[in-house]
């Protein structure tokens, strides 16, 4: 061990005794830093994606490909210059194991470029005074990247192996390197024959290290890793050990054989470790683990629940990546229920066709035999080819009527590119009941599909709860404005509008969620005294209220008079005759060809995970402020569930709510946070009474309207788990919430955004620099004291 680290000190030292490793650092930093800021600021998105993205974009570096060039040019001198300079034979005659020179050299370009990637944690840093970072998926992705790191650093340490020369050395490394990764790019993949670009996908880093920087580190991933570079160092301990050997010697072949069984067996272990299963989802929401609302749902089973699989047989490439996780989903799903049943079918057009082929060719074979031997073999090849043939149209068959539809791909065969037709969709069946969802493009948001189908299928069996829409008040329509929002709860309820005349008693009989979306004229006391009878009997109702009228063409606003919020103020709510804007977290619109931060549409945040799930925020244009009273206290709980940035304020003058209104003139000491949002709770409601109310009250209507959900998709996933809270369906909102989680970049001011940036593409490389310089310094006046000493 003495010797190993002793190897280690001397090869780091190699890398900062010289300019050579700060300026590789420096590169890669700057480069890092100012490639993730372009990206970040036009996302305005809260993550690391854009740093460890494996997608290649020349203009855009990642990590992955950056450390495609930095490692090979790290790793070229670490066997080169020893073997140029005659020290590595030096080395192998010490009583050193060869082993240990080699692991050695291996840990200590490690180390270095670990060091760099390491060295971009200041991104993530700075990043949490303007954002709430997924921590878990970061650990992840850069535990992925030091994976990655190894596995090239074997590469570089081979390459280094084979040559005297590092020019030489780099060039090998990086064409090593950028074969094995572009490999796992789709674009390469679709000009290769399915099962050998499956294949090549399999054997390279970037599919493995994709998987990892979702937040997910599967055990298959990491033997991948270690089987990679277990074999790239075998190679380089035979191309460094065979130098010492005569190759006609024994002790020479045995090398040789005992290198490469390591090699096959690193290369085995790398091959079925794909079937090993076993894995850690680090991210914070456990997005790729089984939510406890799924469970809570399957639970609720009381027969089989069959899922058939249908996949392709030779899957196309970009297929095969997402049924390996889909695979792995329903796995879990179907272990973790006793009720639940896998079933998978293979199929694929190319199959029936084969089949139906060799069906002819037996039928051929069995007319033309010309013995009772030859026509005994064509009669059993005959029987075997039928069988294949009705049991692929079988399975085509069962596809094509449970709805299974297949998806068409480029991929490359012999004859060229083609159009292959891939199946990955699945059936499940409960009881007499199916549902089925035709093709599966992404893990992301499957487990919801999955657990909203099981659900309704469920619901069947009892009656869907009501969602009814009150209209004849200027409310806005159903069918008109909440088109997408009314589709979504169409999967799980029954969706009506209650018209309302004023005269005609309001009856809410059989009413399960009430929703009375943006009044303009006003009720009368019966319907007002309808509507309160209905909450004190134990109703839901979610209010949308538009104090304010605006009118999008001229940028105006108006007072609405009869806006529904003097009923509410008996509940303890105050409905403010205004509109919040927010002057750092906000929307941009477009005037002409010119886009403009626009304070009158605040980007909102949510307080409350037990209502609102884990949406983070959402989009509330020309909103109106919330108050609380103290008139309900001991009678209800009021959970605040949208609540301002602290660089918000109210506009009481409205009028021009262009993006230069005077009112947006305000000082710091008028900025304050608002709520925009809240859930009122009858305490009764945990003593599950009959008379225990639920109510949700939003200063704005707009925010679900088609436009702004189509913008901001978050907003129909808060809107959905507020009906599912109002429903007492939170399952649903549980499972839905792990997939909508929006995490948005805040910054306090174009200081604070620049102060982030400059410290990371400018202020972390400069570190390395006065580093630098102080190593070399301190080295020179060491060199000159031991000069003078000796003189």
């Amino acid at each position: 061990m003495r010797s190993f680290r002793a190897l280690i000190r001397k090869d780091l030292k190699g890398y900062f005794d010289q300019p050579t490793g700060y300026i590789l650092i420096v590169v890669f930093l700057a480069l890092l830093s100012w490639s993730f800021f372009r990206s970040a600021f036009v996302t305005s998105e809260a993550s690391l994606r854009p740093l460890f993205t494996v997608d290649f974009a020349v203009e855009s570096p990642s990590i992955p490909w950056l450390l495609a060039l930095l490692v090979p040019a790290a790793t070229m001198r670490l066997l080169a210059e020893e073997q140029r300079d005659g020290t590595l034979e030096i080395l192998l005659t010490q009583p050193i194991q060869g082993w240990v020179i080699l692991l050695a050299k291996f840990t200590a370009g490690l180390a270095f470029v670990t060091i760099a990637i390491l060295s971009t944690i200041g991104i993530p840093l700075s990043l949490m005074t303007a954002g709430n970072l997924d921590w878990g998926a970061i650990v992840a992705q850069y535990i992925g990247s030091i994976f990655l790191a190894a596995s090239l650093v074997s590469i570089g340490l081979f390459t280094s192996s084979l040559t005297r020369n590092q020019i030489v050395s780099f060039i090998l490394g990086l064409f090593v390197t950028l074969v094995l990764m572009l490999l796992g790019l789709d674009a390469v993949g679709v000009t290769l024959p399915g099962q050998f670009a499956t294949l090549l996908q399999s054997l390279s880093p970037v599919t493995h290290f994709s998987s990892i920087a979702r937040g997910v580190i599967d055990l298959r991933d990491v033997l991948y890793f270690v089987a990679i570079v277990s074999t790239f160092l075998s190679a380089t301990f035979l191309s460094v050990r065979g130098r010492t050997l005569s190759h006609r010697t024994i002790q020479y072949r045995n090398l040789q054989l005992g290198t490469a069984a390591l090699i096959v067996l690193s290369i085995l272990v790398g091959w079925f470790g794909a079937s090993v299963k076993g894995r850690l989802d680090l991210t914070a929401d456990k997005v790729y683990t089984l939510s406890d609302g799924t469970e809570q749902i399957l639970s609720g089973l009381d027969d089989l629940l069959t899922i058939e699989l249908y996949e392709s047989a030779d899957p196309p490439v970009q297929v095969d990546l997402v049924a390996r996780d889909i695979n792995d989903f329903l796995e879990d799903l179907a272990g973790n229920s006793g009720d639940v049943t896998l079933v998978r079918r293979f199929l694929d057009f190319q199959d029936l066709e084969q089949a139906q082929r060799a069906l002819e060719s037996a039928q051929d074979s069995v007319l033309n035999a010309d013995s009772e031997e030859t026509a005994l073999a064509a009669q059993t090849a005959l029987t075997s080819a039928n069988n294949a043939y009705r049991e692929a149209q079988d399975t085509a068959r069962k596809a094509q009527l449970a709805g299974i539809e297949p998806q068409q791909f480029n991929v490359q065969t012999p004859n060229g590119l083609e159009i292959k037709n891939g199946f990955l969709g699945l059936a499940m069946t409960y009881t007499d009941r199916r549902e089925v969802i035709p093709f599966i493009r992404s893990l992301d948001g499957f487990e919801y599909r999955v657990a909203t189908l099981a659900y309704n299928m469920l619901q069947q069996e009892v009656e869907r709860k009501t969602i009814a829409f009150l209209t004849g008040h200027g409310e806005k329509p159903l069918e008109e404005n909440f088109r997408e929002l009314g589709r979504l709860l169409s999967q799980h309820y029954n969706l009506a509008e209650l018209p309302s005349d004023g005269e005609t008693p309001l009856d809410l009989t059989g009413v399960d969620v009430l929703v009375v979306a943006g009044p303009t004229q006003r009720m009368s006391a019966q319907e007002y005294d309808a509507i309160n009878t209905y909450l004190q009997n134990g109703g839901k109702m979610l209010a949308l209220i538009d104090p304010v009228f605006v009118t999008p063409q001229q940028m105006a606003a108006f007072p609405n008079q009869f806006h529904f919020g003097d009923f509410l103020e008996p509940y303890g709510i105050l409905v403010e005759d205004n509109l919040v804007f927010d002057l750092r977290s906000n929307e941009t619109i477009t005037l002409g060809t010119v886009m403009l931060p626009y304070p009158y549409w605040p980007r909102v945040p949510t307080v409350d995970r037990k209502v609102a799930g884990d949406v983070e925020s959402v989009l509330m244009p020309w909103s109106s402020s919330l108050g609380i009273t103290d008139s309900q206290i001991g009678n209800v709980e009021v959970i605040p569930l949208m609540r301002t940035s602290p660089f918000a304020s109210v506009d009481y003058a409205y009028g021009d709510v262009t993006p230069e209104s005077e009112q947006l003139d305000v000082t710091d000491r008028q900025l304050f946070e608002s709520d925009m949002g809240v859930a009122i709770e009858s305490l009764e409601a945990r003593q599950n009474s009959a008379s225990a109310f639920r109510l949700v009250v939003v200063g704005d209507s707009d925010w679900l309207t088609d436009p702004f959900v189509n913008q901001a998709q978050e907003n129909l996933a808060l809107g959905l788990n507020l009906i599912d809270w109002l429903a007492q369906e939170e399952n649903l909102a549980e499972i839905r919430s792990k997939v909508i989680t929006t995490r948005n970049l805040t910054f306090s001011s174009p200081t604070h955004r620049s102060i982030v940036q400059l410290a990371n593409v400018a202020g972390i490389p400069i570190v390395f620099i006065a580093l630098g310089i102080l190593r070399y310094v301190t080295r020179r006046r060491k060199g000159l004291r031991t000069y003078i000493r000796g003189e």
